[in-house]
């Protein structure tokens, strides 16, 4: 055994640490192929992922101010946005 500051450690016994507690959820397919789709790399977890898009309501006027004013700009497609505002006045099908 080896000593570190008064903590005896025994090399000969794997040490495995979680620091992390987990739920196991059920959820349907198409569900998790919407999860997956929102993962950003490999490296993000399903719980990022809720957390991004997943907010409580917010029961106070405040609460909805303070929850927008913490939160980053939206990520816009400037092209799509051209479109929308070219687009703008004009009829989508016409009537007949």
């Amino acid at each position: 055994m080896q000593s570190v500051v008064g903590v005896k450690f025994d090399r000969g016994a794997p040490f495995v640490h979680d620091s992390c507690t987990s739920k196991t959820i059920t959820i349907d397919d198409d569900a998790y192929a919407l999860l997956a789709g929102l993962k950003q790399g490999a490296h993000d977890s399903f719980t990022k992922v809720i957390r991004r898009h997943v907010y409580r309501p917010a029961e106070t006027c405040g609460e909805l101010l303070d929850a927008m004013e913490n939160e980053p700009p939206p990520k816009v497609d400037v092209d799509i946005l051209d479109q929308i505002v070219k687009g703008r006045g004009r009829r989508s099908g016409g009537r007949k």
